[in-house]
């Protein structure tokens, strides 16, 4: 059990606060000052922090990005203001993973995958970035996943039901494996054996083995049939696409790899990458594509990566 935290800002207060922080800390001039009290400030609340990593993609794809029409090779200066602000962005990640420590009860940092055995014989594996609190009742078993993404594996016990929180979203396992996923609005329910019952609001619907449903905005999507193996195959330790755009692919394997993956040049993230990718061997997946791809990967610290046209 938490205390109740005190109610954050509004999100466009939050927002404004993240992204003037992002300038700052990307300007060139930066302070230790100013370090220092970025980090307090994302140590406030969640939102603040989650705010903090939207601004952050925001200025990789928009900022420090070149125009199609534009792809002239920045400055060393630019490049080396980069890599400061790469270095900045991991050092408060670090600070975010401590405060997750001590705040959720079971939480995943970057690359990092978690096995967790409940009293109950249930199982939670934590897919890297995740977080998630256990409680456990007489009555009931209720998860509530905090951000991230975990795959469920319920020992049955009609006596207490075992159910997920995301968000407004509800998903009760009816004896079964199954995951959820939740990154901002969006919640996915992917279910690999059993059933379990979702609901959000007023929207209820049982998904099956190799069904899952997504919740947005507007409330529950239609159920869809997936490939729960190639879905879930990050539990064992793989990336599998199928015809994925390239910015897609290097968003995710941002996930698993330390660091910052820029593209220089926007048309590239539009290439269809299909392949697996090991986790463990991360770069070893990223040389693949360079000889797959006209592209070349440019590194200009071990956490600052480009990708650029082959020329």
């Amino acid at each position: 059990m938490h205390d109740q935290p005190t109610p954050p800002p509004s999100v466009t207060e939050v927002q404004r606060t993240a992204h003037a922080w992002v300038i700052r800390l990307t300007s060139g001039s930066v302070l230790p000052s100013d370090r220092a009290a970025a980090r307090a400030w994302c140590e406030l609340a969640p939102d603040h922090q989650q705010a903090f990593v939207e601004a952050r993609r925001l200025w990789c794809l928009s900022a420090y990005l070149a125009e199609p029409h534009a792809p002239a090779r920045p400055s060393s200066r630019r490049i080396w203001q980069m890599g400061i602000a790469a270095s900045l962005v991991l050092g408060l990640g670090l600070v975010w993973a401590q405060q997750m420590a001590l705040d959720a009860d079971y939480y995943t940092g970057t690359g990092e995958r978690r096995q967790v055995v409940l009293d109950d014989g249930s199982r939670i594996v934590l897919n890297a970035n995740s977080a998630v609190d256990v409680n456990l009742t007489a009555d009931g078993r209720r998860i509530t996943l905090r951000k991230g993404e975990a795959l469920f594996d319920v020992n049955p016990d009609p006596k207490r039901p075992f159910s997920v929180q995301a968000g407004a979203l509800n998903a009760t396992a009816l004896g079964t494996i199954y995951a959820v996923r939740r990154e901002g609005e969006n919640i996915d329910v992917t279910v690999r054996r059993g059933r379990v019952a979702v609901t959000e609001g007023s929207d209820k619907i049982t998904l099956g083995v190799g069904e899952a449903v997504g919740a947005h905005l507007h409330g529950l999507g239609a159920k869809q049939s997936v490939d729960v193996d190639r879905v879930l195959a990050w539990e064992q330790g793989r990336l599998v696409f199928e015809l994925t755009p390239l910015s897609q692919v290097l968003e995710q394997v941002e996930r698993y790899r330390p660091g910052i993956l820029l593209i220089r040049d926007t048309r590239l993230g539009a290439l269809k990458v299909s392949g697996t990718f090991q986790l463990d061997h991360l770069d070893e997946g990223l040389a693949t594509l360079e000889s797959v791809f006209p592209i070349k990967i440019e590194r200009y610290t071990n956490y600052l990566l480009v990708v650029s046209p082959k020329t």
